[in-house]
């Protein structure tokens, strides 16, 4: 996502078509469990977190996909959800390369 408020993406399953997670089959849902640890863990020592915020909401986008979020004592929405905050910053463009750089370097260690 790109609000500078909170470091944030999305984990997306390259199956069409799933709406919810009990539309994977069993080794699909092990696998894509596996990956969204991997990404609250690795996030979480990346920015050094206070707290991970995890979300498969779906409303608005009926594909399946997991919002991962870093969440700090300090930021703009803290202990308040970051869905209630309505002054989102967006990265400029140096600064989400650099983001982008930082999430693809960990993503390079998911095996």
């Amino acid at each position: 996502m790109n609000i500078a408020n909170f470091p944030w993406i999305i984990l997306v399953p390259r199956i069409n078509d799933v709406s919810e997670i009990f539309d994977l089959n069993i080794e699909h849902q092990q696998r894509y469990f596996e990956e969204c640890n991997f990404l609250l863990k690795g996030m979480s020592e990346l920015y050094l977190s206070n707290k991970m915020n995890i979300a498969t909401l779906g409303n608005i986008v009926p594909q399946l996909h997991t919002h991962i979020i870093v969440r700090f004592t300090h930021d703009d929405a803290w202990p308040s959800p970051v869905w209630s905050h309505s002054e989102n910053n967006q990265y400029n463009p140096e600064e989400a390369k650099l983001q982008i750089d930082k999430i693809g370097k960990l993503l390079d260690h998911y095996v």
